[in-house]
């Protein structure tokens, strides 16, 4: 098998991740933690759009993962392949769309930090820095300051999206582990399709499983 067979052949690992992240987002009501980020909201927001590659299901509004539509579309064969997520912290709300084949992040909305403006300071990161126009110190006091705001913004908001990719990358590890541990066709699939069934799910067992299988990342030496 070439590397592109490869890669196709496990395409389906990533729309697995998107349907575990909607299973637990729902039974644990939007709580969320990891080992090495402690507790978070994340819950399924604006949208979900489901595939079986014959069909596309898109549901669209406030709380899709809630609509009828979206649990008949999985007891049909469809999985998640795009899945827009609101990440709740102390410093904010964070809004993106996660795509299941690609695990590709796209339209992420940042929580405003540094106040109003913020976001445009930072995106006048990338031009030239101003210069000085003669004799003008104050003028140039002035701008050196703005720049030094513009850069304090831009960093710090390179830094919220780094947190986040530290989240999912730490929600992935853990799916992994499941996924290829023996408790996922004993412990996990049994209770993710009584979800999708709307039946009730024993959640503490669920969380008992999921705690004994959580990852910790690896510190680099």
């Amino acid at each position: 098998m070439d590397l592109v067979d490869q890669i196709e052949g496990r395409r389906f690992v990533g729309r697995e991740f998107l349907l575990w992240l909607w299973f637990e987002t729902e039974i644990f009501e939007a709580t969320l933690e990891t080992k090495e980020h402690g507790a978070f909201g994340l819950w399924v927001g604006s949208r979900i759009g489901l595939s079986d590659r014959k069909e596309s299901t898109v549901i669209k509004g406030a709380a899709p993962g809630a609509h009828r539509e979206a649990k008949e579309a999985l007891l049909r064969g469809k999985m998640p392949d795009t899945m827009g997520f609101t990440l709740s912290r102390e410093d904010g709300d964070a809004r993106f769309v996660l795509k299941g084949e690609t695990l590709g992040l796209v339209g992420l909305v940042l929580p405003t930090v540094l106040g109003d403006g913020a976001e445009e300071e930072a995106t006048t990161l990338a031009k030239p820095p101003p210069k000085k126009k003669g004799r003008d110190r104050d003028r140039a006091r002035e701008e050196e300051a703005e720049a030094d705001e513009a850069a304090e913004a831009f960093y710090e908001r390179m830094q919220l999206a780094k947190t986040i990719e530290d989240i999912l990358e730490a929600l992935f590890r853990d799916f992994t582990a499941l996924r290829l541990s023996d408790a996922w066709s004993r412990g996990v699939m049994p209770k993710l399709e009584a979800w999708a069934a709307g039946e009730d799910v024993d959640v503490d067992g669920y969380r008992a499983v999921r705690a004994a299988h959580a990852t910790t990342k690896k510190k680099s030496k």
